[in-house]
């Protein structure tokens, strides 16, 4: 499989990268607008949709993308300006501007570590003392686990635990 500049091999599936679309799409469309906005800017999280937008206002595609601050190396630093590329690499994929798969080359890799195991959970113990703290201040369970962009109580990164406890006793702070 021949790959060309701006193209990732993943598993043996071709994904492209965000700026290889951008450029395709400025060449296809360019009288179009890729108009990006924030939905949702917190300590903890962000989050934001691009439009596609046709020369004569129509809306052709959208995408949103969510990115928790500082679950990864890039977000420590770059959470919106990552959060944005993703937006915008959704919006070109619902477009039909995607390689042969809709997620990005940067999602897939964030998935391939999740299963290989290298990102590092929460411990049973600080599981429990979560548990604890969100049914002792009232939290809404899942409402804080869509905060934190985890599935369950095990599947809190490691990473985020100082974070989440810092919103539970924050609130139990406030009552």
């Amino acid at each position: 499989m021949s790959l060309q500049p701006g193209q990732v091999n993943i598993r043996g599936k071709v994904y492209e990268t965000v700026a290889l679309r951008v450029h395709k799409f400025r060449d296809l469309h360019p009288e179009w607008t890729l108009a990006t906005k924030i939905v949702e800017s917190t300590d903890q999280r962000i989050v934001m949709e691009t439009q596609i937008i046709d020369d004569s206002g129509r809306l052709r595609a959208n995408g949103h993308a969510e990115e928790v601050r500082g679950s990864t190396q890039i977000n420590k630093t770059s959470a919106l300006e990552n959060c944005e590329t993703s937006a915008i690499g959704r919006a070109l994929a619902s477009l039909g501007l995607g390689g042969t798969e809709f997620a990005s080359a940067n999602e897939v890799q964030n998935a391939i570590a999740q299963q290989n195991g290298e990102i590092e959970w929460i411990t049973p113990e600080q599981a429990a003392d979560l548990e604890s703290l969100i049914e002792e201040v009232g939290a809404d369970r899942n409402r804080f686990l869509k905060y934190l962009g985890a599935k369950s109580i095990e599947r809190i990164q490691a990473k985020a635990y100082p974070q989440a406890i810092k919103a539970l006793e924050t609130k139990r702070a406030k009552q």
